[in-house]
């Protein structure tokens, strides 16, 4: 009877311990629990909303301006905001059918297609074209150059203080190889330096004043302040002979810059005092006996290797030759600058002006 009941026991023991052995092959011994506990995040990574809050992802531009309306409401008023959207690209792209031009006006984050490479077009919220998640976001986070101190959890990416940042789209059309070969790079100055003016002011809601940059990108072509900066014009007569000189003194790169719809249009005038009778008096007036005109501009960007470039680089003497038709008078010279060159002369901005009595 002892030995029935331990036999049956025995058995019992081995049934179990089959049992158990088929649940470990069914279910390794490292296998999560169904409900495991959510560990706060560590120290660096906890949000303005207390100990365990949840990093934010980051979808659409508007998100930053929360607590950062001041650069937004910047950011929105500078042509980086409409690359995409305003009339002249519209225009120039054959209505979005010139698709090489799309993914620089509305590009992927640069940070997830690569800082390095070049750019790709998103696939939808293409109308706010240059935004901030172009420049600041990867993978739903912020990124930034002060790293963890902001309070979107921003991680730290130094590049974003360095002409590298400007890489990804501009060295489309040879503006980073102009830049590279320039003065200014040389001085180790950087795109930021002319581009982002700097300001003291905080960053986000209740954060300290600091010394940063604007977000509204310092226009070039757009800015007629800066264009006014930009190029100067020599005159020097022996002779017969006029040489103007057009110096690009305050540009890092190619004048115009980067797309071939921007044109620089320097006039000449030769002027000479003449007697003539009006209304039965004879006076003294000053005309125009000759004139003279260049044009400056980009290539096409997929012309580059079969139409030359008339762009003034960085530091370039530019001198140019005329013949004088006569010994004794004055000489105007100008530079226009059009942002679109079907622009009407009226429209263009004053760049330089300079004036010689030879």
């Amino acid at each position: 009877m002892i030995r029935g009941i331990a036999a049956l026991t025995l058995l019992l023991l081995l049934a179990a311990f089959l049992w158990y052995t088929l649940r470990l092959s069914e279910e390794p011994l490292d296998a999560p629990a169904a409900n495991p506990p959510v560990p706060p995040p560590p120290a660096s990574t906890v949000l303005t909303g207390g100990p365990g809050h949840t990093p934010m992802t980051f979808v659409d531009s508007q998100q930053c301006r929360q607590c950062h309306a001041e650069i937004y409401d910047e950011w929105s008023t500078d042509q980086h905001a409409t690359a995409y959207s305003e009339p002249n690209f519209q225009t120039f792209t054959e209505n979005y059918t010139r698709i090489e031009c799309l993914s620089c006006h509305a590009p992927k984050p640069m940070l997830e297609t690569g800082i390095e490479n070049d750019p790709l077009l998103r696939d939808a919220g293409r109308i706010s074209g240059v935004d901030c998640l172009t420049c600041h976001v990867k993978d739903g986070r912020v990124h930034g150059t002060l790293g963890h101190t902001a309070g979107c959890d921003g991680l730290l990416e130094p590049r974003l203080k360095t002409s590298q940042a400007c890489y990804h789209c501009h060295h489309t059309h040879n503006l980073f190889k102009e830049f590279l070969a320039s003065p200014q790079y040389k001085e180790g100055q950087t795109c930021q330096d002319c581009h982002m003016a700097p300001v003291e002011r905080a960053l986000a809601k209740g954060s300290p004043v600091r010394k940063t940059r604007r977000h509204f990108i310092h226009g070039g072509g757009h800015d007629s302040e800066a264009l006014k900066k930009t190029l100067t014009i020599d005159l020097k007569a022996e002779g017969r002979k006029l040489t103007v000189t057009v110096t690009n003194v305050g540009a890092a790169h190619g004048v115009p810059g980067e797309i071939n719809n921007r044109q620089i249009r320097l006039e000449v005038s030769v002027l000479v005092k003449q007697k003539e009778t009006v209304q039965g008096r004879e006076v003294e007036m000053e005309n125009e006996i000759s004139a003279w005109k260049r044009e400056f501009m980009a290539p096409p960007r997929l012309a580059r290797d079969k139409i030359p470039s008339t762009q003034i680089m960085p530091g370039e003497p530019r001198a140019i030759e005329f013949e004088l038709p006569v010994d004794h008078g004055r000489i105007e010279a100008v530079l226009l600058y059009k942002l679109e060159k079907t622009m009407l002369l009226g429209e263009a901005v004053e760049m330089a002006r300079a004036e010689l009595k030879f």
